[in-house]
Order: C-alpha cells, then sequence, then structure tokens
C-alpha cells in the first residue's frame, strides 16, 4: 500500500467515524427532545387541570355559599328560596337538599348511583359521576360542627359537553374528562366513533396505562407513544377531591414536527460540509503533493490557494443556509425558558440551550464566521409624550459627549404637537443609534440633535404610507462633526454585518448591524432616512416618520422643561380633597392600614379599615363605600375570594362600587388577571402617592371631588409645615443629618413612599418598630412549625411593610423566603421542589431574622435622633 492509498484509508476511517458520531448525536438530542416534550405537555395538563378545577370550583362555591346561608338561617322558606335560586341553569339541571334522615327537598340520590355520598355526610365537598344520571356536586349544610344536611346540583348527560367540556391548548390536541375507572364523563366536542376506536385501541389503553401510573406519584404526566396509531404524546391529570381525572393526546408533530425537521436538516448539512471539507481536504493533499515532484510547482499551489478560497467562499455562503434551523432550534427554546414557570422545564430547556449554543459555536468554527443575524421585530404603537421622550434621549448620550469632551446642541421646535401616537420604543432605538454614533466617530467638536416637524401629505418616500387626519412628519436629525463617509460607501451603510473605513475605525466596538436594524425599523413604521456627509468633516442623518396627533397641547419652550428638571422637588400638596367620599382599605397588616391612611389624610376623605376579608364584608353589610381597596394576599380568606363573596352577599351596600386590587406581586399580566377575578383595577405595593391620588381622582364620583383650594385648612397645614420647617432650621439640618449613615434603612425611599411627609414616615416607621416582636413571634411560630401557608403570607407582608419604610435589604431577604413559600404550597410543585424550597427556607430563615432586627434597630435609632425639639 502506497502513500497515497494509507492516506486516502485514515480519511475513510475518520469520514465513517464523524457520520457514526453524528447519528449517535442526532438519536441523543431525539431521546432529549421527547424526556422535555413530555414534561412541557405534563406541566401544560397540570394547567388544564386547573382550569377544570376553578369551573368545578365554581360550581361548589356556589353551593358553599348556599349552605352557609341555609346554616346562618335554618328556615323551610330560606332553603325553598335559595334552592330555587340555584335552579336558574335551565332544563336538565336538578338542585336539591338531603338531610340526614333520609328526607329530601328535591329529586332524592341513591348511594348506589353515586359512591360519593357518604363522604358528603361526612363533612366534604364531592363531584361525582353516574352514567345516565349525569354529574353531581354536592357541600355539607352544617350545624355548627354537625353535618345537618347535603345540598346539591345534578347536571344531565346532555348538557356536559356545553358545560364543562376543556378547550384544547393546540389545536390538533384532543382532551376529555372521565373518572378513574375509565367511563367518559365530559367528551369532546364532535366525539365520535373513530375517537372511540383511539381509546379503545389495545396499544393505546397501554401508554395510557403508563399515565397512570406516573399519576400515582405526580398531579400530571405525559408519555410518547409511537405505534400502528402514529406518533402521538398521552396525557393526563388528576383533579383533587374528585374520583376524575383529564386525559387525552396531541399528535408528534403538532409538538415538535418543525424541531425534529430542523434537527435531521441540521445532521444532514453538517455531514454533507464535514464530507466536502474532507474531499478538499484530500484533493488539496494529493494537489500539494504531485506538485513538489513537477516543474509546475508554482502554477499548482497557485492554483490550489485559489481552491481553498473557492472552499471558504461556498462554505460561508452555506453558512447561512445552516443557521436558518439552528436559529429556530434555539429560538423555540428561548420562549420555553422566558414563559415556562417549572424548575425541571427550565433545566431541560437550559441544557437544550447550552448543547444549541454549542452546536453553533461548533459550526461557526468549522465555517469561521462567528457574527449573529438580526432577528424580527413587531411595533407596538401606543399614545406617548414627546417630551418625555426627548428628555429621555438627551439623558442617555449627554453624560457620552461630555465624556469625549464633545458640545451636545439641542434645538426643539416650541409648536410641534407633545401627545402623539406611535411606538415611542422604536423611535428611541432609532434615535439613540444616530446619537450613539455620533459621539461615537467625533472625535473632537459637536454633535447637534434637531427635532422638527412638517404638515404631513402622503409623499413617495416610501410605499404604503398611512394615510388619515390628524397626522404630521415628525423629524429628527442628528448632526455631528465626525470622520464623515466616503462616498463609495454609501451603499454599504445599511447593509447587515457590513463596516467601512476599518483601518481608521479599528479601535470603534460594534459588530455593523446596528444601522441595518435602525433601517428595517424605519421601514416598519413607513418612515425614511436621509443621509449627508463629507469625508474628514462630518455627517447629518434624518429619519423623517408619519405619526398621529392625539391632543392639543405642544412641546413648548424645551430649555425650560429641562431647567425645571434640575430644580428642587415641589413641596407636596394633595391634587384634590374629598371630605364627603368615603373608603375602605382591607390588609391584614398593620402598617400597610397605616401607610393608606396617613397618605389620604391630606385629602379628607373618610378612611375605614379592616384586616381580614370577613371584618370586610362584615364592614361591606353595615357602610356604603364610594371605593374598596381590598389586599389581594390575605389569610383564612385572600383578597380575591372576599371579593367573589361580596359580590353575591345580598346585604352588600358597597356591591357595585369599584374595587381596586393592592398587590406587592406587579408581575407582568397582573392587571389583566385581576380584571378577570373582578377587580376594577390594582395597585402595587409600596403604593405611589401619586398613583394613588391618581387611582382616586378616576373612580371617585366627580361630584365629591373639590379643589384643594376650596378649603384654607390644607393652605393653612401646608403653611404651618413651611413656617416650622423655617423656625427649626437647626432641627431639619439634624433631622437631615440622621438621614445618612444607616445600613440597613434607606431614609429617602422612605420617605418618597410616604410622599415625603416626615411626620407620615416617623408614624409608620414608629408602629413597624413597635410591631416587630409580634409579628416576628407569629413568623417564628409559622416556622417551628413548618406551617408553610401562613408562613408565606406573614413573609409577604414584611417583603411589603419593610420595603415601605426602606429597608430594601429585609424586603429582599423576605422576598426569596416568600418565593420559596409559595413553591411549598403550590399544588403544581413536586415534592423535591417542596423539600428544597423548604431546605431553602430552613437555611435562610434566621439570617432574615437577624436583617429584621437590625432593620429595627436602626429605625429606633432615626427616631431618637429626629425628635422634634
Amino acid at each position: 500500500m502506497n502513500r497515497y492509498q494509507k492516506t486516502l484509508m485514515q480519511f475513510a476511517i475518520l469520514l465513517v467515524c464523524l457520520i457514526a458520531g453524528g447519528l449517535l448525536m442526532q438519536h441523543k438530542v431525539s431521546n432529549m427532545l421527547k424526556i422535555a416534550l413530555e414534561q412541557t405537555i405534563a406541566r401544560q395538563t397540570a394547567d388544564m387541570a386547573v382550569v377544570a378545577e376553578e369551573r368545578f370550583g365554581k360550581e361548589l362555591a356556589q353551593l358553599r355559599f348556599a349552605a352557609k346561608y341555609i346554616s346562618a338561617y335554618p328556615d323551610q322558606a330560606t332553603e325553598i328560596n335559595i334552592l330555587k335560586e340555584l335552579s336558574s341553569g335551565g332544563s336538565g339541571v336538578n338542585v336539591g337538599l338531603i338531610r340526614l334522615d333520609g328526607q329530601a327537598v328535591g329529586m332524592s340520590l341513591s348511594k348506589a348511583d353515586f359512591q360519593l355520598l357518604p363522604t358528603a355526610f361526612s363533612g366534604n365537598e364531592i363531584v361525582d359521576y353516574c352514567v345516565g344520571k349525569g354529574l353531581l356536586f354536592a357541600v355539607p349544610v352544617m350545624n355548627g360542627d354537625n353535618v345537618r344536611a347535603i345540598i346539591y346540583r345534578l347536571y344531565a348527560d346532555r348538557l356536559l359537553v356545553d358545560m364543562f367540556s376543556l378547550v384544547e391548548y393546540e389545536s390538533d390536541s384532543r382532551m376529555l374528562i372521565q373518572e378513574r375507572s375509565g367511563q367518559i364523563i365530559v367528551p369532546y366536542y364532535n366525539y365520535g366513533t373513530e375517537d372511540q376506536a383511539f381509546f379503545n385501541d389495545p396499544t393505546i389503553l397501554e401508554s395510557f396505562a403508563e399515565v397512570n401510573e406516573k399519576l400515582d406519584s405526580s398531579r400530571s404526566a405525559a408519555v410518547y407513544y409511537e405505534g400502528t396509531r402514529g406518533q402521538f404524546f398521552l396525557f393526563g391529570a388528576k383533579l383533587p377531591q374528585t374520583n376524575c381525572s383529564i386525559v387525552g393526546y396531541i399528535p408528534w408533530n403538532a409538538v415538535a414536527g418543525t424541531i425534529a425537521r430542523a434537527n435531521i436538516m441540521i445532521f444532514i448539512v453538517t455531514s454533507s460540509l464535514l464530507i466536502l471539507f474532507l474531499i478538499a481536504s484530500i484533493y488539496l493533499f494529493l494537489l500539494n503533493e504531485k506538485a513538489k515532484k513537477t516543474d509546475e510547482f508554482k502554477k499548482a499551489k497557485a492554483e490550489a490557494d485559489q481552491a481553498n478560497q473557492a472552499k471558504s467562499a461556498f462554505l460561508a455562503n452555506m453558512s447561512h443556509e445552516i443557521r436558518t434551523p439552528i436559529n429556530a432550534v434555539i429560538g423555540m427554546n428561548e420562549m420555553i425558558l422566558r414563559e415556562s414557570k417549572e424548575p425541571d422545564t427550565l433545566k431541560y430547556a437550559a441544557n437544550a440551550h447550552a448543547a444549541s449554543e454549542a452546536l453553533l459555536s461548533l459550526i461557526n468554527d468549522i465555517l469561521d464566521f462567528s457574527k449573529i443575524e438580526s432577528g424580527k421585530m413587531e411595533l407596538v404603537e401606543e399614545t406617548y409624550q414627546l417630551d418625555d421622550l426627548i428628555k429621555n434621549l438627551i439623558n442617555m448620550i449627554k453624560s457620552r459627549a461630555e465624556k469625549k469632551d464633545l458640545e451636545f446642541v439641542v434645538n426643539v421646535n416650541e409648536n410641534i404637537p407633545n401627545e402623539l401616537f406611535g411606538d415611542s420604543v422604536r423611535i428611541r432605538q432609532v434615535v439613540v443609534n444616530f446619537l450613539t454614533n455620533a459621539v461615537k466617530y467625533t472625535q473632537v467638536g459637536t454633535v447637534t440633535f434637531n427635532v422638527e416637524f412638517d404638515v404631513y401629505t402622503p409623499p413617495n418616500l416610501v410605499e404604503d404610507m398611512p394615510t388619515g387626519d390628524n397626522m404630521i412628519l415628525l423629524m429628527f436629525s442628528v448632526k455631528d462633526t465626525g470622520i464623515g463617509i466616503r462616498e463609495e460607501d454609501r451603499t454599504k451603510l445599511f447593509k447587515d454585518f457590513e463596516r467601512f473605513d476599518n483601518k481608521k475605525n479599528k479601535h470603534i466596538e460594534g459588530t455593523g448591524l446596528g444601522l441595518a436594524i435602525t433601517s428595517k425599523l424605519v421601514n416598519m413604521m413607513k418612515g425614511h432616512i436621509l443621509v449627508e456627509s463629507v469625508y474628514g468633516e462630518g455627517s447629518t442623518f434624518t429619519v423623517i416618520l408619519p405619526q398621529k396627533v392625539m391632543g392639543t397641547t405642544l412641546v413648548g419652550s424645551f430649555e425650560e422643561k429641562l431647567e425645571s428638571t434640575k430644580s428642587k422637588k415641589s413641596e407636596y400638596k394633595a391634587s384634590f380633597i374629598a371630605p364627603d367620599a368615603k373608603v375602605l382599605v382591607v390588609d391584614d397588616n398593620e402598617m400597610n392600614l397605616l401607610v393608606v391612611t396617613s397618605l389620604l389624610k391630606a385629602t379628607k376623605i373618610q378612611v375605614d379599615t379592616a384586616m381580614s376579608g370577613m371584618s370586610a364584608l362584615k364592614k361591606m353589610a353595615e357602610e356604603h363605600y364610594d371605593i374598596i381597596f381590598l389586599d389581594q394576599m390575605m389569610p383564612s380568606l385572600d383578597g380575591i375570594q372576599t371579593l367573589k363573596m361580596a359580590k353575591n352577599m345580598e346585604e352588600n351596600k358597597s356591591r357595585n362600587v369599584p374595587t381596586i386590587a393592592l398587590t406587592a406581586n406587579a408581575i407582568s399580566g397582573a392587571k389583566e388577571m385581576f380584571l378577570r377575578e373582578g377587580f376594577t383595577d390594582y395597585l402595587s405595593k409600596p403604593i405611589e402617592p401619586n398613583d394613588l391620588e391618581q387611582m382616586l381622582i378616576e373612580y371617585l364620583p366627580i361630584e365629591k371631588l373639590h379643589s384643594p383650594d376650596s378649603e384654607n385648612s390644607i393652605a393653612q397645614d401646608v403653611e404651618a409645615v413651611n413656617s416650622d420647617s423655617i423656625l427649626n432650621e437647626e432641627s431639619t439640618e439634624t433631622n437631615s443629618q440622621a438621614k445618612t449613615n444607616y445600613k440597613y434603612l434607606n431614609i429617602e425611599m422612605g420617605l418618597q413612599y410616604s410622599a415625603d411627609m416626615e411626620d407620615m414616615y416617623r408614624n409608620i416607621l414608629e408602629l413597624f418598630c413597635n410591631l416587630k416582636d409580634e409579628k416576628k413571634a407569629k413568623l417564628q411560630e409559622a416556622f417551628d412549625n413548618e406551617d408553610w401557608n401562613n408562613y408565606t403570607t406573614f413573609i409577604h407582608a414584611l417583603k411589603s411593610t419593610s420595603l415601605s419604610i426602606g429597608g430594601e435589604k429585609t424586603s429582599k431577604a423576605a422576598k426569596d423566603l416568600e418565593t420559596a413559600g409559595k413553591m411549598c404550597i403550590s399544588e403544581a410543585t413536586s415534592e423535591l421542589e417542596k423539600h428544597e424550597s423548604a431546605e431553602y427556607i430552613k437555611a435562610h430563615h434566621s439570617e432574615a431574622m437577624e436583617l429584621y432586627d437590625a432593620l429595627v434597630e436602626e429605625g429606633k435609632r432615626y427616631l431618637a435622633n429626629t425628635v422634634d425639639k
């Protein structure tokens, strides 16, 4: 065997190893994908189970309320009226009451038909089903601690699909509700013979048996099925406190078809490129060896170099085709990372993300292609204030210009309408790119920022420009005295990955994508970019955007606006007074009640408070309020439960008044969630004074709102405070000094949450300190008993109250413990996650309590140092 044959053999062995490794990697990736998707589908099934539980829960809640009412008013007339009210569902809905001795009001039920009836007579709420009879909901009616009767509502079989069928979370999925024995209770729409054959298929039943085995140790489960019926994910979830469960299926292609095809495409294309790489390498090797033995060595070497360059160009072009499926995998995995809340799913997704990034890095190394491509973007248009946008742009750029000793000049036309409609976030991104580039490429001189407008007449700047009335052309212009742009480089200006004049700009950071993205954004907004430049002297970039005018207010003098932002914050003054208005504030924490009461003091509003849901319901039955502020997280009855009971309570004198949710968990989508639950609006805690006043202005009856100048008392109070501050300058100076040198107490933050009223802040801080022993004792008791429900409620209160006085560190520690507590009590959390969360609380509880003690000690020291003299 000569040297050439030996070399070819070595290359062949290497090629086989690479292909085998690729097949093995594909197999492992496929298995990881199936496992990850099973976990994801199981979590989604658990979410659908929550929806079913909520529907069942609503039925039980109505019966529970009726049972409580009958218990409170035990007479026959009440029973008849309640049953009449509950039977309003129409034909097919039977409502009745069965006493302990067997006597029934309405249709009697047989224990032989509904096997869970004895459980109801034992004091439990039940959901049961009987073929031909229907779906039963029953709740015990109590007499003290004893069961007096049960009240029930029975839905006939023909009503179940319309009343209780589940909406599929994916259009190709199918799910139904069945008894644990397998009897279908609520099929899905269009359930027919083929569906029945699918669910009765022996191989399908065998896979569902595997799902049921997993349900013995988990609330929800999913398994991958591949057989004569095709490829599916079968899933199921238990419905607690019932003998029912959710089962269903979804085709493999509906969940992972695109990813699976992308995985195969990646393997094929990568293998092809590796083969091409080996062939090209062999060719170059043989060509080089042959050239060494001929007189045409130099010519052959040049041909080899040319072939190598051609190979590189080929691989570079192919890279764009490869990156498309890889980016699909990474992008879909990123959606799992962003949207999932489950630790297991996030862990699997994180591993998949790391593997995808590693694969992308490998291909980048092979292709010598390290830059990334820009993604797709969408516009989110809304009404915005132009002066706020401009001030934000100036604040972002001015410091950068000052660091380079550049003069930054701003010119804004005073007559531009201030209230406009458009995507202010994308406009800011476009203009910031121009301003940043101007500062970046200017070493000496000036950067000038001009804002102008013109009358809108749809010009032929771009196609498909918007039409309509009340439109203007908004123009942002950025002029610099920088390096400028060569004429031949103008065509490259807005292309991907293009940078020009590299020798002069080799120390300037950036990928060359900024202007390309800017150009796409401007096109999306139906705008136009103009560029003027003289090489060596500077450039001017102008963006013209059509915007809709939403109001008559003008921007006005911008110099005055900039100066006003530098001025000292003015003294607080209530934006209105409402002495005839009456509000109810419900919170289980005394400090939170004091905060709201203090913030409303200057408005003269009559404030009533309650420290529990039951106490609030009692007050609503006795008094009419104009607004109710209701804390979302309280022990026993939380805010949502209290609101539902209030709306169903006939003697409620404040049934239809605005109800505002108070919550410390102001996450994305919170407002929509509270609106769905029946709240009018919501406020996040710690409460911002301006937000609170604006909420009152929006929802109080207009006839009860008055100007603060209509009563002299407020003006006199403010004048007295000002006079006090003048007469006691020495005391004020002492108090100012006392705001510093605190490790755990941020005085400025606390004052901000108290509307900058120091007296109010001192009152709140004093209450916080005085309640420490009581609150800490309750926390410690819950901790010692591992009562994570109450512990989560109490630590949640510490999180918000400590932040409201400026205790950032204590609030952060409490927030982490609250998150762990929620994991401990969540039904969707696995036993392992519950254990890990409990261990976290045990490991960090004492540290949080030490922060609590330190914060109170500093609070007491501040109070002692700021005693009025």
